[in-house]
């Protein structure tokens, strides 16, 4: 069941990336525990986008991405994600502090003053600890699909996806992990292209939008020991930073699908205690807004960048 619930979190997915993947520029810094990798893109005001879930590969925020034109625009593997794997996982080091920390590391590297951040999912959630860590150096937040300051949500988020599902979509993934004659990396695409009915309002889409993944990117999609030992630590629950949080001056733009099942309360309650934040919520969406209403959710992101 755990290994199901973390397809949601991390479901890759986007309406039109793989057209430019080519024009993203690979690049690596050595740390003490291998490498970081990170990829940059285009010439232009700093963006760094933030994956959702805490043990996804930043391939899919290329979705974002690409529709940034004029923007340099930055995605991290952060360590024990994507091709950042070379640390074996235990909780004395896996944590939001090490997430934000690798996400530092490579803002200095490349020398950026300030950048802006886009966070999807739990991207959000590392996006304002960004920023309460290091709040010279952000510009704004746009927060998508996100999770605010805790992990409350948790608690109910699992079930809120399982409503979507049948008993028939549980046989059938279970049948998926025991053919053997499936390679790891085609049982994870079969099984998230069905539980991605769950995170999109527009099931038609899903099919389609998987097929855009490269076959090398199945291999790294996800890390679930990582993710595995994040949600076990000690202080999952009592992880708490909105005090923190809350007293930031950082612009804060909130996206959020109104049949999220991440819910209303929390984009709600985020917009009514920060300081300087507006959200906005689009109808017939559900995780992934650039899924469900592409034409839409674009247009709020290049307005958010603006305003």
């Amino acid at each position: 069941m755990k290994q199901l619930l973390t397809l949601l979190s991390i479901v890759i997915v986007q309406y039109s990336f793989g057209q430019n993947n080519n024009s993203y520029k690979r690049d690596s810094i050595k740390i003490e525990h291998g490498y970081l990798h990170y990829y940059t893109k285009g010439k232009g005001k700093p963006v760094v986008l933030m994956q959702g879930n805490t043990g996804a590969s930043s391939y899919y925020m290329r979705a974002i991405a690409d529709s940034l034109d004029n923007y340099q625009t930055i995605l991290v593997d952060f360590q024990g994600t994507g091709r950042s794997q070379y640390r074996k996982e235990d909780d004395s080091w896996i944590g939001i502090d090490q997430i934000v920390g690798d996400y530092e590391t490579v803002r200095k590297h490349l020398k950026i003053d300030q950048w802006t951040i886009i966070g999807h999912s739990y991207g959000g959630q590392h996006a304002l600890y960004y920023a309460v860590k290091y709040p010279t150096k952000v510009n704004k937040i746009i927060s998508i699909g996100g999770v605010a300051t805790d992990n409350l949500l948790m608690k109910y988020f699992g079930d809120n996806n399982n409503a979507y599902m049948c008993d028939a979509d549980w046989v059938q993934m279970k049948n998926i992990m025991a053919d053997e004659k499936l390679s790891m990396s085609e049982k994870t695409k079969q099984q998230m292209a069905i539980y991605m009915k769950s995170a999109v309002f527009n099931k038609e889409k899903i099919a389609k939008f998987i097929d855009y993944f490269p076959a090398d990117e199945w291999n790294i999609v996800l890390n679930p020991t990582y993710q595995n030992i994040w949600r076990k630590k000690s202080n999952f629950f009592t992880f708490d930073f909105s005090k923190e949080a809350y007293d930031l001056k950082t612009p804060v733009r909130i996206i959020h699908g109104r049949q999220d099942p991440v819910g209303e309360g929390v984009p709600v309650l985020l917009n009514e205690r920060m300081k300087n934040s507006r959200l906005t919520f689009i109808e017939k969406c559900g995780h992934f807004p650039w899924i469900d209403q592409p034409e839409e959710f674009f247009k709020i992101v290049k307005e958010s960048l603006t305003d």
